[in-house]
C-alpha cells in the first residue's frame, strides 16, 4: 500500500476505505454525480482532457457499483444492473464522440438515484427512498 503525505487525500482514502456499506453508496453516487458535472463543464469548455479523465473515473465507479450489485437480491435489481450497463455504455459514447448531451443525460440518469441513497442512509425510517427513484 503507498502511503500519501497529502494529508487530505490520506483522509479521504481513510474515509473511503473504512464507510459502512450504506455510506461507501453515498459517497460512490456524490463522486459519480460529481464526476458527470465536471465531465459536461470541460465537454462544454472544450478541455477534453478533463473531460477524459472525468468520464473515465465515472466509468469506474459505475463499474464497481455493478460489480457490487447482487441483482437477484431484491426486487428491480435487474432493471438497476440494466441501469448501470446502460450508463458505461452511454459515458463510453459521450467520451469517444465527444457529446456533452450523452453526458448530461447520465447526469438526470444519476441525479434520482443519488437523492434516494442520500434519503435511505440519512433518514433510512422517516422516507420512503423508492419513491424518489425514477
Amino acid at each position: 500500500m503507498t502511503m500519501t503525505r497529502n494529508p487530505a487525500a490520506r483522509y479521504q482514502s481513510n474515509a473511503v476505505q473504512t464507510a459502512p456499506g450504506p455510506q461507501l453508496l453515498v459517497m460512490l453516487y456524490d463522486r459519480l454525480a460529481a464526476d458527470i458535472e465536471v465531465a459536461e463543464r470541460a465537454m462544454g469548455e472544450r478541455d477534453y482532457f478533463v473531460a477524459n479523465e472525468t468520464v473515465q473515473h465515472a466509468q469506474q465507479i459505475v463499474r464497481v457499483l455493478r460489480h457490487s450489485l447482487n441483482p437477484d437480491g431484491f426486487e428491480g435489481g435487474q432493471e438497476l444492473l440494466s441501469l448501470y450497463d446502460f450508463l458505461i455504455q452511454h459515458l463510453v459514447e459521450a467520451n469517444l464522440e465527444k457529446n456533452q448531451a450523452k453526458i448530461r443525460e447520465c447526469g438526470t440518469i444519476v441525479a434520482p438515484l443519488q437523492r434516494a441513497w442520500h434519503l435511505a442512509v440519512v433518514n433510512p425510517e422517516g422516507n420512503d427512498a423508492a419513491d424518489h427513484v425514477g
